[in-house]
């Protein structure tokens, strides 16, 4: 992983991903991997809008002792973030990675979902650290 790495570049991996959990953990939360990318490609998002999109999630991992537990809220995270996105309250990059990573979530069977599920959590807390460091 090089720092030369763009958030496009980012973007082009994971979409050659079948489902997120085919993702390595290196890869995402490792310095100058994914997560750092995308956190310093976003310096100007809002800490306070990560931290309430996080949180939404950070609920629904509460419930997720099955895909089925948390279909539902996990679907409706994508108006709440296009709606965060129209309002301008978070930046476009910001917005079409998460989509990106988002549509490997619902892949395969429940269990496999609710595995990508864990990983987009993971990858999410990466993102919400990288932000820190890069904001204080």
């Amino acid at each position: 992983m090089s720092n030369s790495m763009s958030i496009e570049d980012v973007k082009r991996d994971i979409s050659t991903l079948e489902k997120l959990s085919d993702l390595e953990v290196k890869k995402y939360a490792d310095t100058g991997g994914y997560a750092d990318i995308i956190a310093q490609a976003n310096k100007n998002l809002k800490t306070t809008q990560l931290r309430k999109f996080f949180g939404a999630i950070r609920n629904m991992e509460k419930n997720a002792s099955s895909w089925e537990n948390i279909e539902a809220d996990f679907y409706l995270l994508k108006p709440q973030l296009a709606n965060a996105r129209g309002r301008d309250l978070i930046p476009k990059g910001f917005y079409d990675i998460m989509m990106s990573i988002m549509d490997k979530v619902d892949r395969g069977d429940d269990k496999e979902k609710l595995e990508n599920f864990r990983v987009f959590v993971s990858f999410l807390e990466s993102i919400v650290a990288y932000h820190k460091f890069y904001t204080s």
